[in-house]
C-alpha cells in the first residue's frame, strides 16, 4: 500500500522581520517609509538645538557635582 505526501512549496508564513528589515535600532522597517528632507531636518535641528541649549546652561547642580567627584575619588583609591 502506497501513501502519498503532500509538499508545500511556499514558505512558512512569518509575523518576524528579517534581520535586513530591521533598522539599526532593530525596528521593523516599512518600504513605503517616507523621509524628512534637509530642510525639515535643519529646522528640527534648530528647535532641539534652541531647547537643550536652556537645559545646558543650566550647569550640574552642586549634589550630583559633590556626588560624582566622591565616585571618581573612589576610583582612584583616595577615599
Amino acid at each position: 500500500m502506497k501513501t502519498s505526501k503532500t509538499v508545500n512549496l511556499q514558505p512558512p508564513a512569518s509575523n518576524e522581520a528579517k534581520a535586513e528589515d530591521r533598522d539599526a535600532m532593530g525596528r521593523t522597517q516599512r518600504k513605503s517609509e517616507v523621509r524628512l528632507g534637509r530642510e525639515v531636518q535643519a529646522r528640527i535641528g534648530q528647535q532641539l538645538r534652541a531647547l537643550y541649549d536652556e537645559v545646558v546652561s543650566q550647569g550640574v547642580p552642586p549634589h550630583i557635582a559633590d556626588l560624582v567627584r566622591k565616585l571618581s575619588d573612589q576610583d582612584d583609591g583616595v577615599a
